[in-house]
Formats: structure tokens, C-alpha cells, sequence
């Protein structure tokens, strides 16, 4: 191994859920090495090897395969299957932080992980997705309102504004990206006001 690539895995890992084709091709710029942070990307959803593929197809190598038993079997088993998963990989990895985008039920299982692990979470929302995905994006953001900075180690808060910062530098749309943030001390008494 390299001095760059020991670097590399000295960097804190950030766990970027890749959970159908359109994330591949929205979170396939964070592939890209950063200086202060290294995303993992973890493919799953209801068809993970086709997640894995269309990343490959983009130059995008998936860290992780999340498989579900029966992929077709809809969005309660896909969850059923994928929280001891999600569960399993944030415990024994420790990921810094996670990134999740929309409402799929991957994406709100690793958050209910995440949150439940005290690892931040930074969430980006889709626009114009289906009832169930927008209810699922309204819970992934409660789940994020709830999460307390102070219970967060710094290094960890500190990954999570490096994830804010590569979403707005390379994740960019049309209307402009919107982020979810990791609420401050601040922000959290406003919420409960």
C-alpha cells in the first residue's frame, strides 16, 4: 500500500446509501477522493446489484453491497431486511457520518441507523417523488431535527459539514441542491420551541 492510499484510509469514512439507479447517478460525483473525507459508497435498495452496476457504469465503485433476500417483495421486507443489515455495517464500520437521498425505505432505514447509532446524518431531498417517498422524506427529516450535536463527537460533526460541503460542490441541480443539516445546539432549541 502507498503512503496516499494508507492516507486515504486514515481519512474518516462517510457512508453515501446508494439506493436505486437515480441515486447512482446523483451521488456518483462523490466517488472522487476529498482531502477530508472518504465516501463509501454503499449500494442496496430493492435491486442492489443493479445499483452496483450502473455505478460502475459511471466510474463509481460501490464500497458496499447491501443485498435484500427477496428484492421484489416491496418496501416493508425491503426495510425488514435491510435494518439489521444497515444496523450490522454503521456498528462494526463506525462511519463518521451518512448521507442519504429522498424517501426510498433504504434511505430511511439508514437513517433510523444512523440516528439510533448517534452517527450524523446529512439528507438530501428529491422533489416531486411519489405520497409514500414524500412522508418517507418528511421522516428522515424528523429523524435529522432529532439528532443532538452534543451527543455527536466533534470529529464526527466536523464530517458532516464536510458531507454539506461536497453535496453544494458537487451535487449540483438546476433549482440548487437543498441539504437536511445536522441541527446545532442552536437550531435544536428552535425546533422544540
Amino acid at each position: 500500500m502507498t503512503a496516499r492510499e494508507q492516507d486515504e484510509f486514515a481519512l474518516p469514512e462517510l457512508f453515501v446509501v446508494v439506493a436505486s439507479v437515480d441515486d447512482a447517478t446523483a451521488f456518483a460525483p462523490l466517488a472522487v477522493r476529498d482531502p477530508e473525507v472518504r465516501p463509501v459508497l454503499v449500494a442496496t435498495g430493492p435491486d442492489p446489484m443493479g445499483v452496483d452496476e450502473a455505478l460502475d457504469d459511471l466510474g463509481a465503485l460501490a464500497g458496499r453491497v447491501l443485498l435484500v433476500d427477496r428484492p421484489d417483495a416491496g418496501p416493508v421486507a425491503e426495510i425488514a431486511a435491510l435494518l439489521p443489515r444497515l444496523d450490522s455495517l454503521v456498528d462494526d464500520d463506525r462511519p463518521a457520518a451518512v448521507l442519504v437521498r429522498g424517501g426510498s425505505p433504504s434511505a430511511l432505514a439508514a437513517t433510523q441507523v444512523a440516528v439510533w447509532r448517534d452517527v450524523p446524518v446529512v439528507a438530501v431531498p428529491v422533489d416531486g417523488v411519489p405520497a409514500v417517498e414524500a412522508a418517507n422524506q418528511a421522516a428522515v427529516a424528523a429523524l435529522v431535527a432529532t439528532q443532538d450535536a452534543r451527543r455527536v463527537p466533534p470529529e464526527d460533526v466536523r464530517v458532516a459539514a464536510a458531507t454539506q460541503r461536497l453535496v453544494r460542490e458537487r451535487l449540483t441541480s438546476g433549482d440548487g441542491t437543498r441539504i437536511v443539516r445536522l441541527p446545532t445546539d442552536r437550531s435544536r432549541r428552535h425546533l422544540s420551541a
